[in-house]
């Protein structure tokens, strides 16, 4: 096996904002093409590597928000190749219907660890990092 993991689905409270937030993101990490389909309403992100879609919640869990803390997916780590990736990606998170976690900085986790944490438009947390110096 190759040890990759092929694709990840995200269920979105907000469908429409989800999917303006990630046609921004996506294509700047490495992800430049996207498909939509309309029943049920669906939009994925594809590189060579795998992808990422996006699926309209079940109307009875549209009051529930993200909690990392919770039984199930924590954050979603996307990996850059540089720190300059990491800071362009950080300056246009707020812009685009994100919100800055952690700003981006050299943390502990290994050596050159850099990354920055932040949320989608539903609270789901992400991460950019590299370990570049």
């Amino acid at each position: 096996m190759a040890g990759a993991i092929d694709h990840l689905m995200i269920n979105a409270n907000s469908y429409e904002k989800a999917v303006k937030f990630y046609s921004w993101l996506m294509p700047k990490i490495g992800y430049p093409k996207s498909e939509t389909y309309k029943q049920p309403p669906m939009t994925g992100f594809f590189s060579d590597k795998g992808s990422l879609w996006l699926v309209h919640s079940n109307p009875e869990f549209l009051g529930d928000s993200f909690n990392k803390g919770r039984i199930g997916l924590r954050e979603i780590a996307f990996r850059a190749d540089s720190r300059a990736e990491v800071d362009s990606v950080a300056k246009e998170v707020e812009s685009n219907g994100g919100k800055i976690l952690d700003a981006p900085k050299e943390y502990d986790y290994a050596p050159g660890y850099y990354a920055v944490f932040f949320t989608d438009p539903d609270g789901l947390k992400l991460e950019v990092v590299t370990y570049s110096k």
